[in-house]
């Protein structure tokens, strides 16, 4: 839902920036308007991928979402010392960039 929430996307669009099939973002896309969380706006780009964008009803749904998930981080995160978090983030950062770059090399063979 955060994917298309501040501008309609096209599932292959959401997929990308998700880094996962088109198929996995379109079930949920239509599952989301299916709960009229969501609709299908046209695409002036591609008349055949239409954009997802959020209804105010699924506005509202994601900024509940997003209030608990913040409160329960805090909760988590209250409990390991800032230093800790913050090595944390150092080696996550160090594994996605060597995992971009191991992926721009594979691409390159």
């Amino acid at each position: 839902m955060s994917t298309a929430s501040k501008d309609p996307l096209a599932a292959p669009q959401a997929a990308r920036r998700l880094g996962t099939s088109r198929q996995s973002v379109q079930r949920v896309a239509n599952d989301l308007v299916a709960f009229r969380l969501a609709a299908y706006q046209p695409n002036p780009d591609h008349r055949g991928s239409p954009l997802l964008a959020l209804t105010s009803r699924g506005q509202e749904a994601l900024g509940r979402v997003t209030d608990r998930a913040t409160r329960v981080h805090r909760t988590l995160f209250s409990a390991i010392p800032d230093g800790d978090i913050r090595a944390t983030r150092v080696c996550l950062r160090q594994l996605l960039s060597d995992l971009d770059h191991d992926e721009g090399a594979a691409g390159a063979r």
